[in-house]
C-alpha cells in the first residue's frame, strides 16, 4: 500500500470523534459515519476528504464501505485451503513477522493467522446451548466484515489472536501480495526485543514487559496494542513459554477449554492481555530450543 493511499484511509477510519469545549470537556463530533444495524458494520463517511483524495481512493479500487457475508462452516473450510498458498510458507511468513518490527507493520497479523488456521480442525459449527458462538474454534455462526477496514488495520500493524472471522481475509489478502523480507535493520530491532524479553526479571509480567520495551524505543512508533500482538505472536509460537495452554505452533485448544483455562490465570494478569501471552512471565524468558528451530535461519 502507498503512502499516499493509506493516509487517505487514516483519514475514513479513524477520523477525530471528540473534541473540546472552551471549559475543557470532551464533545462528541458527527462524523457521517453510519453504524448498520442489520450487519453489525460501520459505514464509512468519506466527506472530509478533499475532491483530490477522494478521485485517489476511488481510482485505487480499495473496497472501501465494501460489506462481506460470511459463514462459520465456509470459513473453516477456506481457512484450510488456503494454506496451500505458496506465498503462506512458514519462512515467508516469519520473514514477514520479522519485518512487522520495522519496515513492514503488514507482516504482524499473518503468522497468527497461519497458526489458527493450521491448528483448528476441519469441523461444523457446533454449539449445545444454541447460541451463535462456535464451542469449537470461537468463531460467529455467520458474519460480516467490512473489508476495508479490516484490512487497514493490518497495514496499520494491528494484530492479534482473537476475532478469527476476520484471519481468512486477512490470509487471502496476504498471499496476493509479493513476499517480503526482513532488512538487516528489522533483525536488529526484532533480536534486541528478544534479548529484552530473554532478559526479563523474574516476576516481570507481560503488561510490565511491555512498558519496559515501549521506554526503550527500540520499536519504530511504538504503541501498546500493536506491540501486543508482536508479542502475542511469539506467544502462539511458543518462543514466549506458559505453563497454562499450549500454543498454537503446538496444536488446538477448543474455545471453550480456553477460556475456562483464561478465567484462571495464575498469579497478577491483566484481563485485556489473553492466553497464551497472558501466562508469561519473566521467569521464563525466551524458550531458546523452539526460537532457534523457527529463526535461527534468520541469524546472521
Amino acid at each position: 500500500m502507498d503512502e499516499k493511499l493509506f493516509r487517505i484511509l487514516k483519514k475514513v477510519y479513524y477520523k477525530k470523534k471528540y473534541i473540546k469545549d472552551e471549559k475543557g470537556y470532551k464533545v462528541q463530533v458527527e462524523t457521517g459515519d453510519r453504524f448498520d444495524l442489520e450487519t453489525s458494520t460501520m459505514h464509512y463517511s468519506t466527506e472530509n476528504l478533499s475532491p483530490s483524495e477522494r478521485t485517489y481512493l476511488q481510482s485505487s479500487g480499495y473496497p472501501v464501505n465494501e460489506t462481506i457475508h460470511d459463514t462459520h462452516d465456509g470459513n473453516i473450510k477456506k481457512l484450510k485451503e488456503i494454506l496451500t498458498h505458496p506465498n503462506l510458507s512458514l519462512h515467508n511468513l516469519l520473514s514477514a513477522y520479522i519485518a512487522g518490527f520495522g519496515s513492514f507493520p503488514r507482516g504482524r497479523q499473518p503468522i497468527i493467522s497461519y497458526l489458527f488456521a493450521r491448528a483448528v480442525p476441519l469441523h461444523n459449527f457446533c454449539n449445545s446451548q444454541g447460541g451463535e458462538i462456535c464451542e469449537i474454534c470461537g468463531m460467529k455462526k455467520e458474519f460480516w466484515l467490512e473489508k476495508g477496514n479490516e484490512i487497514f488495520r493490518n497495514y496499520w500493524g494491528y494484530s492479534w489472536n482473537e476475532g478469527v472471522e476476520d484471519f481468512y481475509l486477512d490470509l487471502e489478502e496476504f498471499s496476493q501480495l509479493l513476499p517480503h523480507h526482513e532488512t538487516d535493520e528489522d533483525l536488529r530491532i526484532f533480536f534486541s526485543v528478544i534479548d529484552m524479553i530473554r532478559n526479563a526479571l523474574e516476576e516481570e509480567t507481560p503488561g510490565k514487559l511491555e512498558q519496559r520495551i515501549k521506554k526503550s524505543k527500540r520499536i519504530p512508533g511504538c504503541e501498546t496494542y500493536r506491540l501486543r500482538g508482536q508479542l502475542m505472536a511469539l506467544a502462539e509460537l511458543g518462543v514466549m513459554y506458559n505453563p497454562v495452554i499450549k500454543p498454537l505452533f503446538d496444536g488446538f485448544t477448543k474455545h471453550d477449554i480456553r477460556c475456562g483455562l483464561g478465567r484462571k490465570l495464575p498469579g497478577s494478569s491483566r484481563f485485556d492481555i489473553v492466553l497464551p501471552l497472558g501466562g508469561w512471565r519473566g521467569k521464563y524468558g525466551i524458550c531458546e530450543e523452539r526460537f532457534c528451530e523457527l529463526f535461527g535461519e534468520f541469524c546472521r
